[in-house]
């Protein structure tokens, strides 16, 4: 069985982490939902630079594969990619792209090893600040294939992680929030990739990533927190 079929029908994601139905009333289940990480170091990310890139354009010339370049990313970059892709709008709990209920489920990591002006590390994204949190600073020969041990020859240097919050859905939606969480991280992919096309900055949505790796990395709970997907980047 491949990484993306585990990843998909999991028993642990598909019914023992989500219920089969509703814990909550609809109208008591919090909105916009994210993680904080108050106690670490913030680093706020530019805002995101109009471009005159079309959807079309970004469409025909979007690609996976090959090799991917060794230019690291530059601060602008991500937070262009992040901020339009991922970012809260202001003045409400939406953000760009669709969510259940508005319940946000998924949350977005990155590990790197080259973004210009960033010393290596691993960190949360925080929408409503468009910022970084840093989780921890990586190892001088810490290589982010690790991550994706199917994928040791690629030249890659960043990992955007999504995981799932599965309760933060399944309070109101119960067995339906797995389907949701895996939309939403669609979504979220779509709109990094095509970014991503729009800068030419290369990058490839990842199934085959190593779960107990990326759950060690990140400090988290898989009893509460789960990855279901990844980008990479150069």
């Amino acid at each position: 069985m491949n990484h993306f079929i585990a990843h998909l029908f999991a028993e642990a994601r598909s019914s023992r982490f989500t219920k089969h139905g509703a814990t909550q009333k609809a109208e008591n289940v919090p909105r916009g939902l994210h993680k904080h990480y108050p106690r670490f170091e913030r680093i706020l990310l530019p805002t995101p630079s109009a471009s005159s890139f079309s959807l079309t354009d970004a469409l025909e010339q979007r690609v996976s594969g090959g090799e991917m370049p060794a230019a690291p990313l530059s601060l602008q970059q991500l937070g262009d990619i992040l901020g339009y892709g991922l970012g809260c709008r202001p003045e409400t709990v939406k953000r760009n792209y669709p969510s259940g209920g508005a319940l946000y489920p998924i949350e977005t990591y990155l590990i790197t090893t080259s973004v210009l002006d960033l010393v290596p590390g691993a960190f949360h994204y925080n929408p409503t600040h468009h910022a970084l949190e840093r989780l921890l600073t990586l190892e001088e020969n810490f290589a982010v294939t690790s991550c994706i041990p199917g994928h040791k020859n690629l030249a890659v240097n960043t990992l955007l992680v999504f995981t799932s919050v599965w309760e933060r859905s399944s309070a109101k939606y119960g067995h339906l929030s797995f389907i949701h969480g895996l939309l939403e991280a669609g979504h979220m992919s779509q709109n990094i990739l095509l970014l991503a096309t729009a800068r030419g900055i290369p990058a490839r949505p990842m199934a085959g990533f190593d779960d107990t790796t990326i759950l060690k990395l990140l400090d988290l709970n898989p009893e509460v927190e789960q990855p279901v997907h990844s980008i990479t980047l150069p």
